[in-house]
């Protein structure tokens, strides 16, 4: 019946027989065994390996393990034998056969050959197949044959096939490839474009020009892209068109390539490819409108410009070897210009190593000009993308048009907002009022009816955040920007009446909220309006300079519309059914294709103008005042600076008769890119040809039509050509101005021209009068007709030499040597600040930029580099973590008697009852420090002082700082300690018989980088065994850090170091000091909390915390009132009242304690953002507070919006013990992974970094103990504890010491839980490394992970550093000829990145416990990963014996992450190491 013909069962099968994809079998007691066929579609040659996971109680053999095919479609048999340990109880797992086909994508760079050049694509191509593997299917390896962005290819490889390609000649580098992402029509008559007349007209619109737009694809059919008016394509063109239907491409869509799905069609299933390509170059189109609003003609900036797409993104995701392919093809088809809307989140590599950088830059060598977009990292300086000074980068910009929506108050204050729904039905009855904060929840008898007040806080979208409104029954919202985002609005279209409004507008409607108890007020839609005299203002999220990678550069170069623009779009949004759609959109990936169609113009009307003619012309006549005649405002509408629009906003008119422009030729860039000190084969890679360094320039140097110059202590002179494009007989005169702090001097300050493209030089001297200061302005050279504008950016300036083969017997010789690189007429006793000896051979110097150019050609010179500017990262402790007198760690360590702790800092109060020396011992005879107090204030315990801020001054810490973290690690015993009356006891450091020295190299919170240099320098020359490094600065590769090289020296000397991780947390990717020598320090919560309990009238109480502790408070209930973020309060609405404030960055926690007292309020409730979580401070306040943790404060918030009388008070407790939640990370404690080194697991530790009660060098109110914060507390208290450690085994290595750290640290907190973050969910290794230091187990870790120094260079050349650059970190020649994956260095964490096939790394352990003892391995955690450790036993005879073992990893989903722990145990002890498996490809 089923099968419709005559059966009969001959034979049968079990069910779980059927050869389905699936097994589902049912438990027995005897084994079963079940065969499977499977067919090859795949591969004809192929090799299948077997593997198992999940199934728990059940054993599953599989038979074969391997299964070989050699010809598509042949079949093979396997068996499965399934054995059920357990016959009650349910399993599941996999059976996955894997192939070496899953392997990842690297971008080979190979040598350019210039006596090879190969004539065809195929035998280019064959000559990349030849560095495959002679076994591989080359047709399916290879991705993509680059011939134009750089000589090299895309292929699916293993690392053991790059390995083995390495060998070959003519291999230059391989890395796996990056993501990028991309950067997210009233502009063209914004920006004076008009039909048959200016630009328009004298460039034909860009007739002829190509633009190829580097996108997601684009829809061929849209109106757009009509070739109505167009002429042919230029014969030049060679492009295809990848679509079915030969009228999708015409004479306006000229061509459209898929890199993503080489087998589909280009076609945009986003939006962003059709909207930047008309933005660029879109066709007219009548009618184009957005929900009925900014109606008119859609156009694009030229819209007689040809249009190619090169797809190459999907949605929002750009691999980085399809960009490249696409940029080859663009190159190779004949574009003119190139659009690119993409970029790499905040990571900036140098040039040579990003791909867009180089493969532009084969681009200008075309004749090609390319415009990037800046990013959309604002407002924070430094996130400027796209930096590549062949790129025209591009910051985004408003124009004068508002799609208004108007907020009405009862009061009669009207704030325009904006909104793209406009309903014309509107009530304009005054409707009540309320504040919904971020309006993620709330009651529909809150809202109903009402406008909902909303701030942008919140993590919801705009549009999901009126949906919410709508569906509690809100007649409308008001949505009121964070004060990052300032005045910057975007008309969406919302699902409720909505108008949002500017931060600053924003607080005026709290204001009003806060002085009427009947809040009442409307919204007005106006439409399209047009002539707002702010534009154009600089959107918040357009990122700003300097450019990492180059700050000579002055980027981005130019801003453009790039806030609300109207172009084309693929689909219809909000169900319309006209083809006609259009949207709006914003980003600096809208203002980067509208400045490729201002290029494609200039382009048109000069078609002999260069890539560098196009932008200079672009940037010189750019306009620095907007439409109210002010200058150009940032978000914040105060006047924008250089770092923020950079030449200014385009003006294209202008733009086409720029008078003078600053002309580059392609070779002009070597020398450039030399002065970078980047090595031969860097600048090779980025050219594509052989170079040799013999000339150099400064980054100020180059022939840029802007300025960005160092400040250096003697005048410096650069010069500049100009050729002149305007009248054959003309004269321009310089003018300079702006400039603080600055003289200019410009020679000659007349240029005269008898002939059109005449060039001529002028030389600009700038002296700074103060080299800490920035300062900013213009050089204008005028004619009758022309105005040639140029910004100058001047900006706040360590000397590296080989190891010389004779060593210096004394500083003497070794300072006469330095000063020998001297200029010979210089003053050599006041120029050379620091002649370093011990953290590397070297001197800090006032050096002009000239004379380092002329101290370049000494031998044993290696590199010079301006100074820069480090920060800090601003008891219980002991007893918390297990210290007591007489026992333990303290009784076995002597409590680190004959221990020195060097602590850099900012000095430190000698007199201070911590720095007594009751009890200790004298100094160690190795001592070689200077006290430079007056003597007495020296002692046994403070045994040196230093000052390197005010050399011949008292190191006397003004600050408090230095202070605190010196009695932190190892203070004495004073009794009586407190903090105004609170945390009472007896106040001592971890290591109070440590002896302490002081050297002070910061003033205040800033540290320069010469002075630390100079601290770590003498320390290591004093004999200190321990160093404290509170402070850092983002994360520069090794090479170029500072702190990462002189700590190399000091622990080469046996020193441990101790440094910060940072308080940049939560955010990832924040932790800072991560070179493996250093123990990187997060910070934790002790169980103490100086506790202020918020009770409400429900009777709920929520605990939190304040050291201001009134006994007097009175417990009588008080109305309870929202100030919100209390920057504004109105008297009359919080006398007498509890008030709740929102913590925010500006006002600071003490002033909105203040605010509300002189408002009169009787207390505050002060409730953390988000992001902080449930971390409390322990602050004084001016007014009774308690602060409590986020979750705690929505619960307040939501019980004052259920009652119209809340009600409340705050119950004072003092010192309470015992909470067990702790330990738990504090929300600033920064986060991995470690970016230059995401092999290495950070931070290692964390220790106490919370309210931490210590010495204070500046007495307020008799308080000479002061609470503080930060991983710089948490840092000295981990040194304290390597005190101990070294005081009880003298003999251990600083590597030995941190290992015996991490592997006996803590995982869980008091209550026996995993330990948490802030969040109090539980915290993953990224954030704890190792967990939570244990002082009394590190004492006796039974094993240990030593790293010998040497141990470090083949780790280091594994990070594909030059031998110059490892010279530079070691102080010592370096020739990488081996080196080791970041993962296999002997660390005592594991850090892995995912591959397809299985890993394996090395570990070797040293017996520090029992002389004979046997450890058993065991592995937990690690969710889709499997993990191998052989052998699983360590057997031990002796002391200090070492023995190895191996762990190999296959990840079963290389896109995920997974965490746990290898664990080895003998009867004694636990060796813990945490093992991290991260993604090799992360979106940054």
């Amino acid at each position: 019946m089923i099968v419709k013909k005559k059966v009969h069962c001959t034979t049968s099968i079990s069910q779980s027989e059927l050869n389905y994809p699936s097994f589902s079998i049912p438990k027995k007691t005897s084994a079963q065994t079940y065969t499977r066929t499977v067919t090859n579609v795949g591969e004809a040659i192929s090799t299948y390996t077997v593997k198992v996971s999940g199934l728990k109680d059940v054993e599953v053999t599989v038979n074969p393990k391997i299964l070989k095919f050699t010809e598509l479609n042949q079949k093979a048999s396997y068996k499965v034998t399934v054995k059920s340990l357990d016959l009650t109880g349910h399993s599941q797992g996999f059976i996955i056969w894997s192939s070496d086909s899953d392997l990842e994508t690297y971008i080979v760079h190979l040598e350019f050959n210039s006596s090879q050049v190969l004539s065809s694509s195929k035998d280019l191509h064959l000559w990349h197949q030849s560095f495959l593997p002679i076994n591989s299917n080359h047709s399916s390896r290879i991705l993509y044959s680059y011939r134009h962005v750089f000589n090299g290819f895309a292929a699916m490889l293993s690392s053991d096939e790059v390995k083995e390609m390495e060998k070959k000649p003519g291999f230059v580098s391989a890395r796996p490839q990056q993501i990028y992402q991309m950067h997210t029509t009233h502009a063209p008559s914004f920006l004076g474009l008009h039909q048959n007349v200016g630009l328009w007209n004298a460039s034909n619109s860009g007739k002829g020009v190509i633009i190829g737009i580097l996108d997601c694809g684009i829809d061929p059919q849209h109106p757009s892209f009509n070739d109505n008016g167009m002429p042919k394509p230029p014969l030049k063109w060679k492009g295809k068109c990848e679509f079915n239907v030969t009228t999708y491409c015409n004479k306006k869509l000229i061509g459209a390539r898929n890199f993503v799905q080489s087998d589909m069609f280009p076609t945009d299933n986003y939006g962003h490819g059709t909207h930047t390509s008309s933005t660029a170059a879109g066709n007219f189109v009548d009618g184009a409108n957005f929900y009925g609003n900014a109606n008119g003609t859609a156009v694009g900036i030229a819209p007689r410009a040809h249009v190619a797409m090169y797809k190459v993104c999907d949605a929002f995701y750009c691999l980085e070897y399809k960009i490249l392919a696409g940029l080859d093809a663009a190159i190779e088809d004949g574009v003119d210009v190139i659009s690119i809307s993409i970029g790499f989140g905040h990571f900036r590599s140098p040039l040579y190593d990003d791909n867009i950088a180089i493969g532009t830059y084969s681009a200008m060598e075309k004749g090609i000009f390319v415009s990037c977009s800046a990013g959309n990292g604002g407002q924070r300086s430094g996130t400027v993308e796209n930096g590549a000074p062949w790129i025209l980068t591009v910051g985004a910009s408003t124009t004068d048009r508002k799609i208004s929506a108007v907020a009405v108050l009862g009061n009669g204050a009207e704030y325009e907002g904006e909104s793209g729904f406009q309903p014309t039905n509107f009530s304009q009855k005054l409707l009540p009022l309320v504040n919904g904060t971020n309006c993620e929840l709330f009651n529909t008898s809150d809202v109903k009816g009402k406008i909902v007040l909303c701030d942008s806080s919140s993590v919801l979208s705009r549009k999901d955040i009126a949906r919410i409104v709508k569906k509690t029954g809100g007649a409308g919202m008001i949505l009121m920007n964070e004060k990052y985002a300032g005045s910057t609005t975007f008309s969406e279209h919302d699902a409720v009446p909505t108008t949002q409004i500017s931060y600053n507008d924003g607080q005026e409607i709290t204001n009003y909220m806060k002085s009427t108890s009947t809040p009442v007020a409307t919204i007005t839609f106006k439409g399209t309006k047009i002539g707002d005299k702010h534009a154009p203002t600089v959107a918040y999220f357009s990122s700003r300079g300097p450019c990492m990678q180059s700050q000579g550069i002055l980027k981005p170069d130019i801003i453009g519309p790039g806030v609300n623009i109207l172009a084309a779009w693929p689909i219809s949004i909000g169900g319309e059914t006209t083809s006609l759609t259009f949207n709006i959109l914003s980003g600096t990936s809208m203002s980067c294709p509208l400045l490729a169609g201002v290029a494609a113009l200039l382009k048109s009307a000069h078609p002999d103008w260069s890539p560098a003619a196009i932008k200079s012309a672009i940037m010189t006549t750019a306009d620095i005042i907007n439409l109210g005649n002010d200058p150009i405002q940032d978000e914040t509408l105060e006047p924008a600076d250089l770092l923020t629009i950079g030449s200014g906003h385009v003006n294209p008119s202008r733009a086409n008769d720029p008078g003078l422009i600053y002309d580059i030729q392609p070779e002009d860039y070597i020398p450039y890119l030399c002065g970078l000190n980047y090595t031969n084969d860097q600048v090779s890679a980025i050219v594509r040809k052989k170079v040799h360094c013999t000339s150099s320039i400064p980054q100020s140097e180059l022939n840029y039509p802007s300025f960005s110059i160092p400040t250096e202590s003697s005048p410096q002179t650069y010069t500049r050509t100009v050729t002149n494009i305007g009248e054959a007989s003309s004269s321009y005169i310089v003018k300079v101005f702006g400039l603080k702090g600055i003289e200019v001097t410009v020679q000659p300050k007349i240029l005269k021209f008898t002939a059109l493209n005449q060039k001529m030089s002028y030389n600009l001297t700038v002296k700074s009068l103060d080299v800490t200061g920035h300062s900013q302005g213009y050089i204008i050279w005028s004619s009758d007709r022309h105005s040639v504008r140029s910004p100058i950016k001047v900006f706040p300036q360590n000397i590296y030499l080989e190891s010389p083969d004779q060593l210096f017997s004394n500083s003497k010789d070794l300072l006469l040597w330095h000063q020998s690189f001297l200029p010979t007429n210089s003053n050599h006793s006041s120029r050379i600040l620091y002649s370093y000896r011990h953290v590397f051979n070297g001197f800090a110097a006032m050096l002009s930029s000239d004379e380092v150019k002329e101290m370049e050609k000494k031998p044993g010179f290696l590199s010079a580099r301006p100074d820069r500017l480090f920060q800090l990262h601003s008891t219980h402790s002991p007893s918390f973590l297990g210290l007591h007198q007489n026992v333990g760690l303290w009784n076995a360590s002597n409590s680190g008697k004959g221990v020195i702790i060097g602590i850099l800092d900012s000095g430190i109060d000698p007199q201070h009852p911590s720095f007594n020396d009751n009890g200790m011992p004298n100094p160690p005879l190795k001592w070689k420090g200077k006290c430079e107090f007056n003597v007495t204030n020296c002692n046994k315990k403070l045994i040196g002082a230093r000052n390197f801020v005010q050399p011949g001054e008292f190191p006397i810490d003004e600050y408090g700082h230095g202070t605190h973290t010196s009695s932190t690690a190892a203070g004495n015993f004073v009794d009586g300690a407190n903090f105004y009356g609170n945390a009472n006891g007896t106040a001592v450091g971890i290591a109070p018989r440590a002896h302490v020295a002081m050297y002070k190299v910061c003033g205040g919170i800033l540290c320069r980088v010469w002075m630390i240099l100079v601290g770590i320098d003498v320390a290591i020359e004093d004999g200190v065994d321990i160093i404290v490094v509170p402070f850092g600065l983002g994360h520069p590769p090794f090479y170029d850090d500072a702190i990462a090289i002189s700590t190399y020296s000091a622990m080469e000397k046996g020193i441990f170091v101790s440094c910060s991780a940072g308080n940049k947390g939560p955010d990832s990717g924040t932790v800072m000091n991560g070179a493996p020598w250093i123990l990187t320090v997060g910070a934790s919560t002790t169980d103490r909390k100086i506790s202020a309990v918020a009770v409400l009238g429900n009777g709920s109480e929520y605990e939190g915390e304040s050291a201001f502790q009134p006994t007097n408070f009175s417990r009588k209930l008080l109305p309870l009132v929202n100030g919100e973020d209390c920057e504004s309060l109105n008297r009359s609405n919080v006398k007498g009242k509890i008030v709740l404030c929102y913590i925010s960055v500006h006002p600071s926690r003490y002033s909105k304690g203040a605010r509300v007292k002189n408002a009169g309020g009787a207390g505050m409730i002060l409730i953390n953002k988000k992001n902080r979580g449930s971390t409390t401070f322990s602050d004084y306040y001016v007014v009774p507070t308690a602060q409590v943790g986020y979750n705690d404060g929505q619960e307040i918030i939501n019980y004052v919006k259920s009652t119209s009388t809340p009600v409340g008070t705050i119950s004072f407790r003092g010192t309470t013990f015992g909470d067990k939640h702790a330990p738990t990370v504090t929300y600033y404690s920064s986060r991995g992974p470690f970016m230059p080194s995401q092999g290495i697991l950070k931070p290692d530790i964390i220790g106490p970094g919370l309210n931490i009660l210590a010495a204070w060098s500046i007495p307020k109110e008799g308080q000479i103990f002061h609470i503080l914060s930060g991983t710089s507390i948490s840092c000295p208290l981990l040194a304290g504890v390597a005190a101990l450690l070294k005081s009880a085994h003298p003999d251990w290595s600083p590597a030995a010491i941190k290992s015996a750290i991490m592997t006996t640290a803590d995982i869980i907190n008091l209550r026996n839980d995993p330990i948490q973050d802030e969040t109090l969910e539980p915290a993953d290794l990224l954030t704890i490394g190792s967990g939570h230091v244990n002082p009394s187990r590190a004492n006796d870790p039974g094993l240990v992970y030593d790293i010998q120094p040497e141990d470090y260079f083949p780790y280091l050349c594994g990070l594909n550093y030059t031998d110059d650059q490892i010279s530079l970190i070691v102080s010592k020649k370096v020739h990488c000829t081996t080196s080791i994956p970041q993962s296999e260095l002997n660390y005592p964490s594991f850090s892995i990145p995912t591959k397809s096939s299985p890993q394996t790394y090395t570990r070797t352990v040293t017996n520090v416990g029992e002389a004979s003892s046997s450890y058993t391995v065991k592995v937990f955690g690690l969710k889709g990963v499997e993990v191998t450790v052989q052998p699983k036993i360590l057997k031990f005879t002796a002391l200090n014996q070492k023995a190895s073992y191996n762990v190999t990893v296959k990840s079963l989903d290389v896109t995920g992450h997974s965490q746990g722990y290898i664990i080895w145990s003998s009867d004694r002890h636990s060796v813990r190491s945490p093992i991290k498996v991260f993604p090799h490809i992360s979106v940054m």
